[in-house]
Formats: structure tokens, sequence, C-alpha cells
């Protein structure tokens, strides 16, 4: 997919709800992600970034490529520019024994640890204190995304909160 088409896709407007304003959150721009637009991730920035579903996509090194509006409802990071930054310089992730934040335990969470692992779906509830301070659990359920050769380019994750 050439670069211009992949542009125009992520900046299509999704069909959005009277008095709604469309956001997406996606950025081309630098170098490093005009090289991703050759990748299989490509598709997945995209439609992430046209997305109704809490939704993100991460390259190999954890930096957020496309995010959803949704998703970045959800994470309490939608007033602060999110591509190009690591997952864990955007989201304060909190141990669930400790409450506090552990670099250990973050990088296990699904968006994370599936870039380790290389294959199979991973899911794993997560704790994030949003900039609000309030604190929302999150089931993420995420799949690392391939290259033609199987290595791992990064990763989709969606996400759902849990309880009310």
């Amino acid at each position: 997919m050439r670069l211009e088409r992949l542009a125009d896709a992520a900046a299509a407007p999704a069909s959005v709800p009277a008095g709604a304003h469309p956001r997406h959150i996606v950025d081309l721009g630098n170098a490093h992600r005009a090289a991703v637009a050759s990748t299989p991730l490509a598709r997945w920035i995209a439609a992430v970034a046209a997305a109704h579903d809490a939704c993100l996509v991460l390259d190999r090194d954890g930096q957020v490529l496309s995010m959803s509006a949704g998703a970045a409802d959800l994470l309490g990071c939608s007033d602060i520019g999110v591509i190009g930054r690591g997952l864990l310089d955007v989201v304060e992730v909190v141990d669930f024994d400790h409450g506090g934040t552990n670099p250990d335990y973050a990088a296990r969470i699904a968006p994370l640890a599936v870039l380790a692992k290389g294959s199979g779906l991973m899911r794993s509830l997560l704790r994030v204190r949003r900039r609000d301070a309030a604190r929302v659990t999150l089931d993420a359920s995420s799949a690392p995304v391939h290259d033609g050769a199987g290595w791992t380019v990064g990763s989709i994750t969606f996400l759902a909160p849990v309880g009310g």
C-alpha cells in the first residue's frame, strides 16, 4: 500500500453520531512511521484510527502507532500526543498487588508481553491511573502482527472496561 493511500484512509472520516466530533489519532509524518506504512501494520494503523472500539497498535518497540478515540478516552490520554511515544510513557500502569507503579509488572501487560512472546493471543487485566487521577481496570486482548517472513513487527490490542 502506498503511503499516500494509507494517509488518505487514516484521515477519512468515520460515521459519527450527530453532535459528536470525529477524532483520529494517527500521524504518519515522521520517517519511522512512514517506513511502517509498507509493513503489515499499515492496514491496522488506518483501521484503528477510524475504529469506534477501544483499540491501539504498537510497533515492535512498544511505541504507539495508532490509537482509537475510544482507547484514548479509556486510558485518559485523549488530550496528549500519544503517537510515536512508548505505551508506558503515555499510560501509568498500576500494580494490582501494591497499588503503585511497578515497571516489572507493566512489562507483563498483554500489549507489551505479546511483543516479547511473538506468537498467539494474550489477554490480561490492567489497571491504569488516568491523568485525572481516576483508576480504571481494563481487559486487554492483544495479538502480534507478523511480516511475511514471520517476524513480529508490532501488536494490536483491544480494550474493554471491567466493572462499573
